[in-house]
């Protein structure tokens, strides 16, 4: 178990209060197989009630008025958890392209790479946030390969973050977006274990999804939860 590359600044600087980690190649085939994360030709990048990961990309939410702390690890296994001593903590899998990370943001493009991932394709991700002196934020995003792809995981998630409806949509659209095989089948309770949300919080969140077409609901017991009004095989 060990570190194997780190990259470090103390003042990172998002526009539009959106932090964004990219892969410098940002060329994926939508037909690429296996075809996920899906959604990889869109051109956005949502972050949910924090943050989010998709093809060759994180994005969470930052201050913008605010200097930043952002140190990233890449790791040879998964590292030890350090959720205590974060507010927020996310894991979720990362899909690389040229294995070269740059930080970046909005408006900033995609620069030289500041972190190489070694040529491995598949990552889990976990990223995590707590306050720093002032305004910003100390972040810590560790990477570890990891083929298996399991959905997005919160490990903590703070009363600051909190539960709105959009925003927890966003949370359960992630889901989706790491879904091998549509509709994901679930549960209300499985939801609520995997975000660290109420049972109320996932209902609301739920309609409102379905209201902004981000998903479509099929089903109580279980959830069958689609991309597409029509439910893939």
């Amino acid at each position: 178990m060990a570190v194997m590359r780190t990259f470090e600044t103390a003042d990172y600087h998002p526009d539009y209060g959106v932090l964004i980690l990219a892969d410098t190649n940002q060329a994926w085939d939508p037909d690429e197989d296996p075809q996920i994360p899906h959604h990889r030709d869109r051109g956005d990048m949502p972050t949910g009630a924090f943050a989010g990961s998709g093809a060759g990309w994180i994005a969470a939410q930052a201050f913008d008025l605010s200097d930043h702390t952002v140190r990233i690890e890449l790791h040879d296994v998964l590292p030890p958890a350090e959720h205590a001593d974060f507010d927020d903590v996310l894991e979720t899998p990362f899909r690389s392209s040229s294995g070269e990370l740059t930080l970046t943001d909005l408006t900033g493009g995609y620069g030289e790479a500041d972190l190489h991932l070694t040529d491995t394709e598949w990552f889990r991700t976990r990223i995590a946030r707590r306050p720093a002196d002032g305004d910003g934020f100390y972040w810590l995003i560790q990477f570890w390969p990891d083929p298996v792809r399991e959905l997005p995981a919160w490990l903590a998630r703070s009363s600051e973050t909190g539960d709105r409806p959009s925003d927890v949509a966003g949370d359960i659209a992630a889901l989706l977006r790491w879904t091998s095989r549509l509709p994901l089948e679930t549960s209300v309770d499985d939801l609520t274990k995997r975000l660290l949300v109420s049972d109320t919080a996932v209902r609301d969140a739920l309609a409102a999804a379905e209201n902004e077409g981000l998903l479509y609901l099929d089903g109580d017991d279980p959830l069958r939860l689609s991309l597409n009004r029509r439910s893939d095989s």
